[in-house]
């Protein structure tokens, strides 16, 4: 899966004064401000400060065992792709999707990394832990060039087939007829998972735009029930927010995808 993990706000813990290694970094305009063990969950708390003036919207943290030849093994990692991520709703605390929690200007974010080697448990110690990434809200980022490629071809899927169907979406703020413009948008959406999945080679490739279908679906689904009982739209705020909401998150994650050649963003 991409960089699509939640951030955890860690509770009281019991945390080792000793601490994990700092692996150097191509990232300039992040830091890791600390790290430390925690034994309890068998984890490695870090701190991530960023340095710059834009707000961050992903990044992804790497852990490696340094072998007694200076080779590093990987240790996996953790990460987090916020720019999909949802503002609460004006008024109620309620959001679509995971919080949006950037990292602003001068701005931290915390979270516990739970590194496993291939070749058996290592001292939390003795592992190196290394800022590998982070992505800003504009679309440039730093750090390593695959996971850079990978965030933004996946970020790309979803913003193509999001923008295939959010005008159909707001449009329905204004038809004459929400009943059936909504079943209309119901059943393309239904139509085009279908065709997509004949082919099981072109599904395989086109997994992001399944999940932002399914969304996408889910939500027209619950626009045609509410048009069931002849009531306009502007009575149901919660599905105006969601249609808000969409509009927000498309913005940003078009924004988000950046233009510019990998090999500059480095």
């Amino acid at each position: 899966m991409p960089l699509c993990f939640r951030l955890i706000v860690p509770s009281l813990l019991a945390f080792s004064v000793a601490t994990a290694q700092v692996s150097a970094s191509n990232v300039r305009s992040a830091r890791l401000e600390s790290i430390a063990t925690v034994p309890d969950r068998a984890s490695i708390h870090v701190i991530i400060r960023n340095n710059a003036a834009r707000p961050i919207t992903a990044f992804s943290v790497q852990f490696y065992k340094v072998q007694p030849n200076g080779q590093r093994t990987p240790c996996g990692g953790r990460g987090a792709d916020m720019i999909d991520w949802s503002d609460p709703m004006p008024g109620r605390d309620i959001y679509i999707h995971m919080r949006r929690k950037w990292i602003p200007p001068n701005g931290t974010a915390s979270f516990d990394g739970y590194p496993r080697c291939p070749d058996g448990a290592a001292p939390l110690e003795s592992i190196q832990t290394e800022l590998s990434l982070i992505i800003f809200d504009e679309g440039s980022g730093e750090g390593d060039p695959r996971q850079m490629e990978f965030t933004f071809q996946t970020r790309q899927q979803a913003c193509d087939e999001r923008l295939k169907w959010i005008g159909r979406f707001t449009a329905l703020r204004n038809t004459a007829n929400l009943k059936l413009s909504s079943q209309s948008l119901y059943q393309d959406l239904v139509d085009a998972t279908r065709s997509a999945e004949i082919n099981p080679d072109e599904a395989a490739r086109h997994g992001i735009a399944k999940a932002v279908r399914d969304e996408l679906r889910g939500l027209a689904l619950d626009i045609t029930q509410w048009a069931a009982s002849n009531e306009p739209l502007h009575k149901n705020e919660l599905l105006e927010w969601r249609i808000t909401d969409l509009e927000q998150r498309t913005t940003r994650l078009v924004h988000g995808t950046g233009n510019a050649d990998v090999n500059r963003r480095e």
